[in-house]
C-alpha cells in the first residue's frame, strides 16, 4: 500500500485547523447568548461533535455543595455500551474517578486507554474490560472549577494532543458562560422571591383577618417553594392542640376539606415540631408516620414546616408539602420560608394589634371630653380629638394644621393667668389642673377643667398633653348655690348638700378620667411608639430589636384589654345585668390556677394553703376576685413581702382569706376601698396603683352570689381580706 507523504498530512491538518478555529469562534460567539445552563452544556456537546469524533460526551457541573458533579448533559451513540448508563449513575463526586480527579487538581487527562489509570471508575452496567480513550478536561474560570467536559471513544488512542488543546480553549469559554449562566439563574431567582416576597408584604398591610392573612401566605408558598400543597394552622393555647385554619392545593393536586382534616394533639404535634422558632423540614419517611386522619394529603413528600408566632401568646405554622419521591427541600427553601414566615408572623401580630386600637378608639369616642396634645415650648397644638365639636368648634381638628397654639381657645378674661400656670408647669415638669371659660362658636360661654400632663425627655419637657370637660353645669351649680346663700339659709343647706353631692359625682368622675385617661394612652404610647419604629425600620432592624418592640406591644395591648375588660364588667354589675352562671366547681384547682398566672415582678413570698374542695359558683367570676385580691396585696406591699392566700370550706359555701404583712388598711377607708375609682393612699411598689376598680369588682362578684367581702386587721400586722361566698 502506498504510504502517505508528509505534504498531503500537512493539508489534512491544515483544513481540521482551520475547522476548529471556525468551530471555536462560533461556539464562542453561540455561548456567549445563551444564558442558560442546560441550553449551554447542550450546544458544548453539540458542536464539539463536528470537528471530534466521539462515542459519548458528558458534560458536568460542580454544585453549590462544593464536592457534587452532576451531568447536567449527555451525548452517546445508543448502539454502544454506553445505552445503558443512567443519570443517577453518571453523578460523581470530586476526586472521584477520572472524572472527580480532573476537577480536583484543575488539571487535564489525556489515556489511549482508560483501563491504565488506577483511579478510574467503571459506570455501573458497561464493560469492566471495555476499551475506550478518553479525554477529561476541567472547565475553570479565575480560580474557581467550574465543571469538567469529559469525551469518550471505543478504542486505543482515539484523540490527541491537538483535541486536548482544542478542547481545553472550548473549556476556558464554557467555564465563562456556564457560570454567567448560573449568576444570570440566581439572580432571576432571588428577584422573583423578593418580587413574591415584596407581594406578599404589600398585600398583608390590608388584611384584617386571621384567616385572610393564611390563606394569602399559602398562595405564596408555591410561587417561592416548590410543593404539591400547603395549609396553615394554629394552636390551642388550652389543649396545645394544632388545627388546621386554610388548605391550598397547586394544580391537579387536591387536598382533603378541612371538615376531615382531624386536629393534631399536642402529644403527637410534640413528637414532629422540631423547633418553635426556624423553619425545619420533615423527610418523606418520617411525613408518612403522621396518621392518615391529620394529614392534609394523602401521599406526602418532604414537608417543610415553618414557626409563625405573633404576640406572647400566638403561635402556628405553615406547612408545605414535596412531591411524593420528589427531591427534598435545600437550604434556599428553608430561607424562603423564613422570609414567609415572618411576614406572616408580623401581619398577625399587626392584625391582632389593629383589633386593640379599635377597641381603644371605641372607648375614647365615649367619653365626653377632649384630648389634646402641644410642643412644651411654643404651645402649638399637634393633636385635637375627642368631643371638641360642642366646645371648640367643629374646625378644632385641623388646628394643629393651622398654627394654632394652646392658650387661643381660652376666655380673654381666664387667657393671661392660664398660659401662666401652663408655663410654670412646662419648666417646673409639673402636672397641673386649670379651670377656665371658652367661648364656643354659637357665643355662649362654657367652664372646662383641663388636666396637662408634662411629657418629660432627658434634655427636660418636650410635649404637653391634656384632656378638657366641661364643668358649666357644676359651676352654674355653684353660682346658684352663691345666690340662695345670701337669700335663703334653710335653702342654702339644701343647696349646699346637693351641690356637695354634685362635686363628689364630678370628683369621681374627674378621677376616672384622669386614672383612664393615664393608664389608657400610657400603654397606647408605648405601642404606637413601638408600632412607628417598626414600620420605619424597613425590615432592616436587628431581629432582637424587633422581637422586644413587638414584646412590649403585646404587653401593653394586654394592659389595654384588661383595663377595659374591669371597666365593662364594673358597669353591667351596677346596671345589674350579670348573673352567676354556678357549676360544681374544684375550689382549690381554681385557686392554685388564678395564683398562678397572676404577675408579680417584686419577689414576694407567696403562700398557697388550699386542699381541694367542691362548691357550686361561677367558677370564673371567683376566679377573678383571687385574682384582684392577690393582685391588690402584692401592689401594696413592699417587694419580698409575705402574701398568704387560703380557702376553707364555710356553711357549704367557701371562706376566701387573702393576707400580707404590709401596713394594714386604716379602719376609715375599709369601707371606701370596695367603691369605683376608690384607693389607698399608694402602692408600695412606688407606682401608680390603678384606676381603682379591682376591689370594687371583688365585692361586687361577691355580692352577685349572695355573699359578701370585708377586710380586718391581720394578727400580727398587715391586712386580712376576706370573701365568702355561700354554695347556690
Amino acid at each position: 500500500m502506498a504510504q502517505v507523504g508528509p505534504e498531503p498530512k500537512r493539508l489534512r491538518d491544515d483544513i481540521r485547523s482551520i475547522a476548529q478555529l471556525n468551530m471555536l469562534h462560533n461556539l464562542a460567539a453561540a455561548l456567549n447568548m445563551l444564558g442558560d445552563v442546560e441550553e449551554i452544556a447542550a450546544a458544548i456537546t453539540a458542536e464539539l461533535r463536528t470537528i471530534i469524533d466521539y462515542h459519548n460526551c458528558r458534560v458536568y457541573l460542580l454544585q453549590p455543595d462544593g464536592d457534587t458533579l452532576f451531568p447536567v448533559a449527555f451525548r452517546g451513540e445508543l448502539f454502544t455500551d454506553y445505552a445503558t448508563e443512567s443519570l443517577p449513575a453518571l453523578v460523581t463526586k470530586l476526586g472521584e474517578g477520572i472524572t472527580g480527579h480532573v476537577a480536583l487538581t484543575k488539571t487535564s487527562l489525556l489515556t489511549p486507554d482508560a483501563r491504565q489509570i488506577d483511579f478510574s471508575v467503571t459506570i455501573p452496567g458497561t464493560d469492566d474490560d471495555l476499551l475506550e480513550s478518553m479525554l477529561a478536561v476541567p472547565m475553570i474560570a479565575g480560580d474557581e472549577v467550574v465543571g469538567v467536559i469529559v469525551l469518550s471513544k471505543l478504542g486505543f488512542a482515539q484523540f490527541d494532543e491537538d483535541d486536548r488543546r482544542l478542547l481545553e480553549v472550548l473549556a476556558s469559554h464554557a467555564a465563562v458562560a456556564l457560570q454567567t449562566a448560573r449568576l444570570l439563574d440566581a439572580e432571576r431567582r432571588e428577584a422573583r422571591v423578593s418580587g413574591a416576597l415584596l407581594r406578599l408584604s404589600q398585600a398583608m398591610t390590608s388584611e384584617r383577618t386571621v384567616g385572610e392573612i393564611f390563606q394569602r401566605a399559602i398562595e405564596t408558598v408555591p410561587t417561592i417553594v416548590p410543593c404539591v400543597a400547603a395549609a396553615a394552622y394554629t394552636r390551642d393555647e388550652e389543649t396545645g392542640a394544632f388545627r388546621v385554619a386554610r388548605v391550598f392545593a397547586v394544580g391537579a393536586h387536591t387536598t382533603k376539606p378541612r371538615s376531615e382534616i382531624a386536629d393534631i394533639p399536642k402529644e403527637v404535634a410534640e413528637n414532629f415540631l422540631f423547633s418553635e422558632t426556624e423553619p425545619f423540614v420533615l423527610p418523606q419517611e418520617m411525613a408518612v408516620q403522621v396518621p392518615a386522619d391529620l394529614r392534609f394529603i394523602d401521599d406526602p413528600g418532604a414537608v417543610l414546616v415553618t414557626p409563625l408566632r405573633w404576640d406572647a401568646d400566638g403561635f402556628g405554622a405553615i406547612v408545605a408539602v414535596g412531591e411524593m419521591d420528589g427531591a427534598p427541600f435545600d437550604d434556599d427553601a428553608l430561607s424562603f420560608a423564613r422570609g414567609i414566615g415572618d411576614i406572616t408572623s408580623l401581619a398577625l401580630g399587626n392584625a391582632r394589634r389593629l383589633s386593640e386600637l379599635e377597641r381603644f378608639h371605641e372607648l375614647v369616642e365615649t367619653l365626653d371630653a377632649i384630648f389634646w396634645e402641644a410642643d412644651a415650648k411654643d404651645f402649638r397644638l399637634t393633636f385635637v380629638g375627642g368631643r371638641a365639636d360642642p366646645v371648640l368648634g367643629p374646625d378644632a381638628g385641623s388646628w394643629p394644621s393651622q398654627g394654632k397654639a394652646w392658650g387661643d381657645h381660652v376666655h380673654e378674661r381666664d387667657r393671661d393667668a392660664a398660659e401662666l400656670a401652663v408655663r410654670w408647669a412646662s419648666d417646673e415638669g409639673r402636672d397641673t389642673t386649670l379651670e377656665y371659660r371658652v367661648r364656643t362658636p354659637s357665643g355662649q360661654d362654657v367652664w372646662v377643667r383641663d388636666l396637662i400632663h408634662v411629657v418629660r425627655r432627658s434634655r427636660g419637657p418636650q410635649q404637653l398633653r391634656g384632656l378638657m370637660v366641661d364643668i358649666t353645669e357644676r359651676k352654674q351649680a355653684e353660682q346658684a348655690l352663691q345666690a340662695s346663700e345670701r337669700k335663703y339659709s334653710e335653702a342654702f343647706r339644701r343647696e349646699r348638700e346637693a351641690a356637695q353631692q354634685l362635686r363628689a359625682l364630678d370628683d369621681m368622675k374627674n378621677t376616672f378620667l384622669e386614672a383612664v385617661s393615664h393608664d389608657l394612652r400610657t400603654p397606647l404610647t408605648s405601642i404606637l411608639g413601638s408600632a412607628i419604629t417598626l414600620e420605619r425600620a424597613n425590615m432592616d432592624l436587628p431581629q432582637e430589636d424587633a422581637v422586644d418592640l413587638v414584646r412590649r406591644i403585646a404587653t401593653n395591648a394586654r394592659k389595654l384589654e384588661r383595663l377595659l375588660g374591669d371597666l365593662l364588667d364594673l358597669d353591667r354589675l351596677q346596671r345589674g345585668i350579670v348573673s352567676p352562671q354556678r357549676r360544681p366547681t374544684d375550689v382549690g384547682e381554681l385557686i392554685r390556677r388564678a395564683v398562678d398566672e397572676t404577675e408579680d415582678r417584686n419577689g414576694h413570698n407567696l403562700t398557697v394553703d388550699v386542699e381541694p374542695f367542691m362548691v357550686s359558683l361561677d367558677a370564673p367570676k371567683v376566679e377573678r376576685i383571687v385574682e384582684n385580691l392577690v393582685t391588690n396585696a402584692l401592689r401594696h406591699t413592699r417587694p419580698g413581702a409575705e402574701v398568704w392566700v387560703r380557702a376553707v370550706p364555710k356553711d357549704g359555701g367557701l371562706l376566701l382569706i387573702v393576707e400580707d404583712d404590709g401596713t394594714g388598711i386604716p379602719p376609715e377607708l375599709r369601707e371606701e376601698i370596695f367603691e369605683p375609682f376608690r384607693q389607698a393612699p399608694g402602692s408600695a411598689t412606688g407606682h401608680s396603683p390603678g384606676v381603682g376598680v379591682g376591689l370594687s369588682l371583688v365585692k361586687r362578684f361577691a355580692e352577685l352570689h349572695g355573699g359578701r367581702a370585708w377586710v380586718e386587721d391581720r394578727p400580727g400586722g398587715g391586712a386580712s381580706f376576706r370573701v365568702y361566698l355561700p354554695s347556690g
